[in-house]
């Protein structure tokens, strides 16, 4: 036992010292700021990422800040995204939809250089503030923060500004004490704090892994307790939901489903039917915990053709590589599945019919997110 408890403590070493790698892995040179006759303070860096410094499912999330030595004044600029390969498919699509609304934010990728600018109002206590990175990586259900990276120190007086080596900062962690929902939070990949919520963010596929999933027959949205793993997850599902709803130190504030379908048959028929398992794993929890149907967001990700590339692109499929090309070029509507079905005669559909596809029936508890209630 004590041999197994060391490896585990060197697993989770090596988790953080990974995490941190990366982070130390983006280079920031080029600091300059000046302040005009106007009083506006013009900050530039520019800020590269080498190539795979990030995981294909990371988000790295980058906050520039301005800080005094004793941490009294502080003010932080924009963040920059950088994002691993599949991370970055998800954050281009949503980029397309947001500069229809003009919510944009700094985005960067693996192997990408760019020049970061950002103007503000000088305030006299930014006489002589240091520029320092504050960094969260986020992948697979979990966020981290990161040490804070010391930049630069600001010199608006006529003097040379002067540049600091990167030293690495250890952020202060107080001691607290846990509470129930605060230890499950720890040990379970699918809950967090409502802090870390971000409304209608799409799922990125991986992120479902270490959820709590169950499975459905093929063309069926009825909950089979005895298929696959379905008792064991139901089980856990509502022992966790449970504990964070008696929990008298906090309250569940919202809860993200997922449901999917396999690609097989009609498109609208396969996205009503992903809907129906969504709403089948919510009526599940509905009828063993008394919650409010508000705190339900139900996410219809209808034919799973992100998780099925996803699976394709791990397996060792000898037409792996025109697979992926069709499920990347061609529209579902235009006949995706069509030309899947006719390649190679049909062995690689077949092929992923009986192996793939009853992977993707399914519906997922991806997050539950709770809120501390405030000490009386």
């Amino acid at each position: 036992m004590r041999k197994y408890l060391i490896i585990l403590i060197l697993c989770l070493n090596i988790s953080t010292i990974s995490a941190q790698w990366q982070h130390e892995q983006v280079a920031v040179e080029k600091v300059i700021a000046t302040k005009d006759e106007n009083g506006q303070v013009l900050l530039e860096f520019s800020l590269s990422v080498p190539a795979k410094t990030l995981g294909a499912n990371d988000i790295l999330i980058m906050t520039p800040v301005l800080i005094t030595r004793d941490g009294d004044e502080q003010y932080p600029l924009s963040p920059i995204y950088a994002y691993g390969r599949v991370s970055a498919l998800s954050a281009r699509r949503k980029q397309i939809l947001d500069k229809a609304t003009g919510d944009t934010h700094v985005s960067i990728y693996n192997k990408d250089t760019l020049v970061y600018s950002s103007t503000f109002a000088y305030q006299s206590w930014m006489q002589a503030a240091t520029l320092v990175m504050r960094s969260r990586l986020r992948n697979c259900c979990k966020e981290r923060e990161l040490s804070v990276r010391e930049l630069y120190t600001c010199s608006f007086a006529g003097e040379l500004p002067v540049e600091k080596p990167q030293v690495v900062i250890a952020p202060k962690q107080p001691p607290v004490t846990l509470g129930i929902t605060e230890r499950l939070a720890q040990t379970e990949n699918f809950v967090e704090s409502i802090e870390n919520y971000i409304p209608q963010q799409k799922i990125v596929v991986g992120e479902q892994e270490k959820a709590q999933i169950i499975f459905f027959k093929w063309d069926k949205a009825e909950i089979d307790r005895e298929y696959l793993d379905n008792e064991k997850v139901l089980r856990h599902v509502i022992d966790v939901t449970r504990q964070i709803h008696n929990d008298p130190e906090a309250e569940i504030v919202h809860i993200v489903l997922l449901g999917l379908s396999s690609p097989e048959g009609r498109y609208v028929y396969n996205v009503k039917l992903a809907g129906l398992r969504c709403e089948a794993m919510k009526q599940y929890i509905l009828s063993h915990i008394s919650l409010p149907d508000s705190c339900f967001e139900l996410v219809n990700g209808g034919e799973g053709w992100d998780e099925l590339r996803y699976q394709v692109e791990k397996s060792e499929m000898s037409d792996k590589k025109e697979i992926i090309r069709i499920i990347d070029d061609i529209p579902i509507l235009h006949g995706r599945e069509t030309h899947l079905m006719k390649l190679n005669k049909g062995i690689p559909y077949r092929y992923m019919k009986e192996h793939f596809f009853p992977e993707l029936r399914r519906a997922g508890y991806i997050k539950v997110y709770y809120r501390k209630k405030e000490s009386q």
